[in-house]
């Protein structure tokens, strides 16, 4: 999974929630959020099956990578990985659909961050004690 989730309360918009999560699942600390677009959950099923309803998708600059914690939401680590948007897309299984996001994904980097298009590579668990960016 990516970070992500449920919009609650205490969350501004949609890209604090972004922020939130991020931080709570992945120890990611996120800059510069945009929109991508809405992708079609035909069940809900991860919402107790509440039928048809779509998903916003977005897209952010990873800025700091923190040390491993425990999930507040699951009480459990995740396991970190880096890869690139397309890499991250196909082990989610997300089809096409998720081809085009992660295709929308890298060109939004591209041309609003001036960051280069990532190369396929080993895909690398990042290390419990973080990560430092370049």
């Amino acid at each position: 999974m990516l970070p992500g989730g449920t919009v609650e309360s205490t969350d501004a918009s949609p890209e604090g929630t972004l922020h939130r999560e991020a931080t709570e699942e992945a120890q990611l600390t996120l800059a510069d959020p945009v929109r991508l677009g809405w992708v079609l959950d035909d069940t809900g099923e991860v919402y107790g099956g509440v039928g048809p309803n779509a998903r916003l998708r977005l897209a952010a600059r990873v800025t700091a990578i923190g040390p491993a914690a425990v999930d507040p939401a699951t009480g459990r680590p995740f396991a970190r990985l880096l890869a690139t948007p397309a890499q991250a897309a196909a082990l989610l299984g997300w089809g096409p659909p998720g081809a085009r996001q992660a295709h929308l994904a890298a060109g939004t980097a591209r041309g609003r961050w001036g960051l280069p298009t990532a190369r396929a590579a080993a895909i690398e668990e990042i290390p419990a004690e973080g990560m430092r960016l370049s």
